[in-house]
C-alpha cells in the first residue's frame, strides 16, 4: 500500500493504492461529502484478491484533500475530473476501470467523455447524467439534508446520521452501528468538512446526457429502485443515454450498496471489469 499527496491544480488530493501495480487498475470515486474510507473493505478486498490494482482517493473538500472557498476558489465535475485524472497520473497508470458512487459516478462519467483513452470500463452507481426532466430528490429527504446542513458543524456524525438513514431502502435496515464506526473513523482521520460544496458542484456542472451519446466506454450502470436522491429514472436516463450500457436494478435498495445483497452487483461488476481489462 503506497500513500500519496497528489497536485491537482492548487489542490492537494489524499491518495492511496492497494494490490500489485502491475495488474489492471480500479479507481474508486467517492460521493458526496464521503472520504475514501467509505469504500468498505468487503468492496475493497475481493477487487484486491481478484488481481486488481485499486486506488481510491478523497475528493477535494473532504478528508485529507483539500478543504475549498468555494465562493473564493468555485468548482465543478469537471475540475474533480482533473483530480481523478491528477491521482492516475502519480500512480503512473495509463488506463483504469472507473467505479464511481452517487457524485462519483458523475465524476468517473466526466472521465470517460474527457480522458477516453484512460478508461477501460465505467462503472456508474446510483449517480445520474444530469440534466433537465429527471426526478428530483423526495421531499423527505430533502426536509432531512436540508436540516442535517444546518446542523453539521456542531456535531457532523449525529447530523449525518438521520441523512443515511433516510437514503436506505425498505429491503434492508439501517445498520448504525457500522454507520457511527465508518464516519468515526473519518472524523478521526482528519474531520468531516461542514462546509463542503459538493452540491454546488454538482448543481453547477453541465448536463453530460448527449455527450455520452457517444461514448463507446463499455459501461455498467448499477441503481437502486427506491433511491431517493437520484430516482432510478436517473439510472435508466444514463443506460439509455450511453450505447450498450447494461442497467443492473436493485430491488428495494435505496442509495446504498447493501453488503447483503453483495452478491447482484459484484457479480456483474467482476464479469464487466474481466470483459474489458
Amino acid at each position: 500500500m503506497t500513500v500519496k499527496k497528489v497536485r491537482s491544480g492548487t489542490i492537494e488530493i489524499w491518495s492511496e493504492d492497494l494490490g500489485d501495480p502491475a495488474n489492471p487498475t480500479v479507481l474508486l470515486v467517492m460521493g458526496a461529502s464521503c472520504g475514501a474510507l467509505t469504500w468498505d473493505p468487503w468492496m475493497i478486498e475481493p477487487l484486491v484478491a481478484s488481481g486488481y490494482h485499486v486506488i481510491r482517493f478523497d475528493n477535494r473538500d473532504v478528508g485529507l484533500s483539500t478543504w475549498v472557498d468555494y465562493e473564493k476558489a468555485p468548482y465543478a465535475v469537471p475540475d474533480m475530473a482533473g483530480d481523478a485524472i491528477a491521482v492516475l497520473n502519480a500512480f503512473g497508470v495509463d488506463r483504469a476501470h472507473l467505479l464511481g458512487v452517487s457524485m462519483g459516478g458523475m465524476i468517473a462519467q466526466q472521465v470517460a467523455l474527457d480522458h477516453s483513452g484512460r478508461v477501460h470500463s465505467l462503472t456508474s452507481v446510483m449517480s445520474s447524467p444530469g440534466g433537465p426532466g429527471l426526478s428530483l430528490p423526495t421531499e423527505a429527504v430533502q426536509a432531512v439534508m436540508e436540516t442535517a446542513q444546518a446542523a453539521s458543524s456542531a456535531d457532523p456524525l449525529e447530523a449525518l446520521l438521520p441523512t443515511f438513514k433516510a437514503l436506505t431502502g425498505s429491503r434492508f435496515v439501517f445498520d448504525e452501528r457500522a454507520f457511527r464506526a465508518q464516519f468515526q473513523a473519518e472524523i478521526d482521520r482528519g474531520g468531516i468538512n461542514p462546509a463542503v460544496a459538493h452540491d454546488l458542484a454538482m448543481e453547477n456542472s453541465p448536463s453530460r446526457r448527449e455527450r455520452l451519446r457517444t461514448l463507446a466506454t463499455p459501461t455498467l450502470i448499477i441503481h437502486g429502485d427506491e433511491d431517493p436522491i437520484f430516482p432510478l429514472d436517473h439510472g435508466k436516463a444514463t443506460a439509455d443515454a450511453i450505447p450498450d450500457a447494461k442497467l443492473i436494478v436493485l430491488r428495494g435498495v435505496g442509495h446504498e450498496l447493501p453488503e447483503r445483497c453483495a452478491a447482484e452487483y459484484m457479480n456483474p461488476l467482476f464479469d464487466h471489469l474481466k470483459a474489458n481489462s
